[in-house]
């Protein structure tokens, strides 16, 4: 089987989304199978790609726009999007595609996809990483019109899709409520996860722990990395030597440094900026506590990989986590950042409890291993046939 992955919404060569990564392990795991897997993307998106899933053959959408230089200016990225949904109607394709699987329900990925499968007769799947609108109210112009093209997907997902993925039953529930309040009925949909590579993991044994807490994802205000700062700050209050690692890239890491900087913290903070698998592993083995402060979430990547890499977590409490990682967390309030160092400091006040609930997390994320993720998504996409 052929298959091509849509994947727009990257604009840099630094960053790299939870959903792209796990396309690109899903894409590595079903080329070992014998099935080709490409991606349709940005051109400036192709080094993440090379390097992760070196076997994909890549297809740009866009060969002129690359936020890189200038991240933050997330303003900027919408010409870039408009151009990808005129150059699908154009673009030569090196295959002719059994199925074109659109990355998200976004619209600049969405759009595009049912154009490339019209053109080629192929199948059309998408998977659903987490609804916005269920999740946070929509404020201001951009916001607003999010929703409103994820709204939109829900009956082009009706009407043109022919598998629909959603990551948990949480997930194609809140997409299903879309469906009904447009008067459609809901698309029958499946819930496959995110897998983790624990013997990746398994591989860093004896590294030093260099630093006493570790968030890993993208820099956006969605994760909470405005919160950490002040979280920090309460941590230093009784942990003057703490050291926290901030790994990932994205549009509001100049907000956080300054924050950091303007509580007097830089010292004691270090931001990795975008960085290579196989660094990011050994960074989080190098760590004693992982932190997730997402005020949104579809599944939670990082929680995965830091439970693969036996660390305790401290979180706020989402649905989703309550669901995903059930009694393996350090759960506290959604946005109590008080509540969250205090969890942290009696982690760290108790190395013996870090490292029992680091071998139960281990334990427990063995259940989503990346092959059994694979073989489930493959399949429902070969059940098209």
């Amino acid at each position: 089987m052929k298959i091509l992955v849509v994947h727009n919404s990257l604009n840099d060569s630094k960053s790299l989304s939870g959903a792209l990564r796990h396309f690109l392990v899903m894409a590595n795991e079903w080329t070992a199978m014998g099935h080709q897997t490409d991606f349709l993307c940005a051109k400036c998106a192709f080094p993440q790609i090379r390097e992760l899933a070196p076997h994909a053959g890549l297809i740009s959408s866009d060969n002129l726009f690359d936020a890189t230089q200038y991240i933050s200016q997330t303003w900027r990225y919408l010409p870039a999007y408009a151009w990808r949904l005129i150059t699908c109607h154009f673009t030569r394709l090196p295959e002719k595609y059994d199925v074109v699987f659109a990355s998200s329900q976004i619209l600049f990925e969405i759009q595009p996809a049912m154009v490339l499968a019209r053109r080629l007769g192929a199948k059309l799947a998408v998977k659903i990483h987490h609804v916005v609108s269920a999740q946070r109210k929509p404020t201001g112009f951009f916001d607003r019109l999010f929703c409103y093209f994820e709204r939109r997907s829900g009956q082009w997902i009706h009407d043109r899709g022919d598998r629909l993925i959603c990551s948990t039953q949480i997930v194609l529930d809140h997409f299903h409520e879309i469906q009904q309040s447009l008067g459609i009925s809901p698309s029958p949909g499946l819930t496959s996860g995110y897998g983790v590579d624990t013997a990746a993991f398994d591989q860093l044994t004896g590294e030093p722990k260099l630093y006493d807490v570790v968030h890993l994802a993208r820099i956006h205000q969605t994760k909470g990395v405005l919160d950490l700062p002040e979280i920090w700050h309460a941590v230093r209050a009784k942990h003057a030597h703490a050291k926290l690692l901030i790994i990932g890239e994205g549009p509001h890491r100049a907000l956080t440094e300054q924050a950091f900087r303007d509580l007097g913290l830089s010292e004691s903070v270090t931001f990795t900026g975008g960085i290579d698998e196989l660094t990011k592993n050994r960074l989080v083995r190098q760590s004693k506590i992982g932190l997730s402060v997402s005020y949104e979430e579809g599944w939670g990547l990082s929680v995965n990989e830091f439970l693969a890499a036996q660390l305790p977590v401290v979180a706020y409490r989402l649905p989703v986590f309550d669901l995903v990682f059930k009694n393996q967390l350090e759960s506290v309030p959604l946005g109590d950042k008080q509540a969250a160092a205090k969890s942290i400091c009696l982690l760290l006040e108790n190395p013996d409890r870090c490292e029992e609930l680091g071998v139960l997390g281990r334990a427990f994320v063995q259940s989503y291993d990346i092959g059994s993720v694979a073989r489930a998504e493959l399949a429902a996409l070969q059940s098209l046939f």
